[in-house]
């Protein structure tokens, strides 16, 4: 029996695939962008939240930004706060580019590996949902919180990654569909 490798993609794949599902997502799956996007970053061991804000806005500086996208730092509301890096753009292409690029600037600065995730949401049906590309396991994984306190929808988190999986590369293994709560988007 032959067995098919799970797709994974390095962090300039998986932006690139994700710019281009927008027609799967609109068009086929009624899922649409909220036009924000958000880079979850640890601080490193010797920080806390607010000294690695900076440390991202000043490596962000650095980074080329365009008039079709922008990105701004913020700091989530947890006991321990962590920086976000939220994108935003017109439409899935362009913000999966502003998200790359934000995340490209990032790692030129050696902040690379404290990358958590990109966390990109969407509205479905009037649900948010999230797809997020967890760098760890260079793949995106399924997120859909439901009405109760920390609850998760985990027969739409499996549609969800069904229906998407030969247009973005996802982890099939739900060991690994980490929820993030306390998001900034």
């Amino acid at each position: 029996m032959f067995f098919r490798k799970r797709a994974t993609a390095d962090w300039d794949k998986a932006h690139l695939a994700m710019g281009k599902s927008q027609e799967l997502l609109e068009g086929t799956l009624d899922t649409f962008t909220v036009s924000r996007a958000g880079i979850l970053v640890s601080p490193s061991a010797d920080q806390n939240g607010v000294q690695a804000q900076e440390e991202i806005e000043r490596a962000l500086e650095l980074t080329d930004s365009s008039e079709d996208h922008s990105w701004e730092v913020t700091l989530d509301n947890a006991d321990n706060p962590h920086p976000w890096v939220i994108t935003s753009a017109g439409n899935l292409k362009s913000l999966s580019d502003a998200t790359y690029l934000a995340g490209a600037g990032l790692a030129a600065a050696g902040i690379g590996p404290r990358i958590l995730a990109a966390v990109y949401p969407f509205l479905w049906k009037e649900n948010r949902i999230y797809w997020i590309y967890q760098p760890r396991i260079k793949a995106f994984t399924p997120f859909a919180p439901n009405d109760s306190e920390e609850g998760r929808d985990h027969p739409l988190e499996l549609r969800m990654e069904k229906a998407i999986r030969s247009q973005l590369p996802t982890s099939r293994d739900v060991k690994q569909w980490f929820p993030v709560w306390g998001m900034p988007l």
